[in-house]
């Protein structure tokens, strides 16, 4: 029987749902130990986690690709293919009905405390500080840690936020993520990051 199983298989696998974090420092994280440390610190301070999830998530990343034509052609060739650029979006339902997270998914929306009493109003204009500039997921591999971040994160997709008897409202939101500027265009506005466990 043909197989792609191998003994470094179980070692190379992605595990369970991860987590989601807003505006996450990981510039000081060496390994996967020091960066395990740093999101159970985001988690502990409640403003950087966007909380519990239900189902996971995804990551996608898509190109937008075209062919040239010309006389001739019959089929696509090396070099023939043009990506036009990127479209990168993480996904998630989210079960913690927060102003914050209501925000995000309402995209442009004003969030107004007042004495325990937090008011949102949602507007037609967007401005940069609706933006996210560092949308994170974080995950555990058999022997690791995977980081997907996106900068400049929108929820594009508007807010459906759906409740039931004997159960829990949900908030799915599909995050894409922005270029910072014109020049800024070389890579698409993402990185995926592994870190190994420490030596």
């Amino acid at each position: 029987m043909m197989t792609g199983l191998t003994p470094n298989t179980y070692k190379r696998l992605q595990l369970n749902a991860g987590v989601f974090l807003k505006n996450f420092d990981r510039s000081t994280a060496k390994d996967a130990a020091s960066l395990k440390t740093l999101v159970a610190s985001a988690i502990a301070s409640n403003d950087t986690c966007l909380g519990a999830t239900r189902g996971g998530g995804s990551f996608e990343c898509t190109p937008s690709t075209r062919q040239i034509e010309a006389d001739g052609m019959r089929n696509a060739f090396v070099g023939s293919t043009v990506n036009d650029g990127w479209t990168v979006k993480l996904k998630t339902t989210l079960l913690e009905a927060t102003p914050e997270n209501f925000a995000h998914a309402l995209m442009c929306a004003e969030v107004t405390p007042n004495n325990g009493v937090t008011t949102l109003k949602v507007r037609t204009e967007l401005k940069d500080s609706d933006y996210i500039p560092s949308l994170c997921w974080v995950g555990d591999t058999s022997e690791g840690m995977v980081l997907i971040n996106l900068d400049n994160a929108l929820n594009l997709t508007g807010a459906t936020f759906t409740f039931q008897d004997k159960g829990e409202g949900t908030l799915p939101v599909e995050f894409q993520a922005h270029q910072a500027s014109l020049e800024d265009q070389e890579y698409a506005p993402c990185e995926i990051v592994f870190f190994d466990e420490a030596a």
